[in-house]
């Protein structure tokens, strides 16, 4: 082969290989999400916004490990209103657009830094709502509920009414249990929660 026909060659895989990544991290842009419903696949999603809120301690489990992402599907599908479901499938998305758009990942993917920044930020923002929506009552409007208010209530309601919770985090004691008629309290030694 001769060295022109080399060189040639030479600068056009060279060239590919340069040109390739650029085009294939083009390809890779990762865009906000848009729900319309909730399913199976968003429970990753859910978990991470519930182990962000409520995370595991050395007592205490975590959000995450009740899988609490599966509960609030359960409760959104089954209990809320049409629009209170609308409300609340528009701050996930809010979220995942904060997420994508300050930070280039998805919301489950970031760090905890990064997790607690974004949903500090919505904390805010519903307490500015609350007390406008307590004005407005004032008035005789009738109050709408911040996204992010309800999904806190709901990551609440789901991990204090677990199983896991109940059982392992409070002192649990199932009745009815034996009786005992006259007994003793003893305010030191009676407590709610172990530990």
């Amino acid at each position: 082969m001769n060295r022109k026909l080399f060189l040639e060659r030479l600068i056009v895989v060279g060239g590919g290989a340069l040109v390739a990544p650029s085009v294939l991290l083009q390809s890779c842009k990762i865009e906000p999400r848009v729900w319309s419903s909730l399913s199976d696949r968003d429970i990753d999603f859910l978990n991470a916004i519930g182990e962000t809120l409520l995370p595991k301690t050395q007592e205490l489990l975590g959000a995450e490990e009740i899988n609490i992402g599966k509960y609030i599907i359960d409760v959104v599908d089954a209990c809320l209103s049409p629009e209170d479901k609308n409300t609340f499938l528009n701050g996930l998305v809010l979220i995942d657009a904060l997420s994508v758009n300050e930070f280039g990942e998805r919301f489950e993917d970031l760090d905890d830094n990064g997790r607690y920044a974004i949903l500090k930020k919505e904390q805010e923002k519903a307490l500015i709502h609350k007390e406008a929506q307590k004005e407005a009552q004032k008035e005789g409007i009738e109050p709408e509920i911040h996204y992010f208010s309800l999904l806190k209530e709901l990551v609440l309601t789901g991990y204090f009414s677990s199983k896991e919770v109940m059982t392992e985090a409070f002192d649990y004691s199932p009745i009815p249990g034996q009786y005992a008629g006259c007994i003793a309290y003893d305010a030191a030694h009676h407590k709610i929660y172990k530990g």
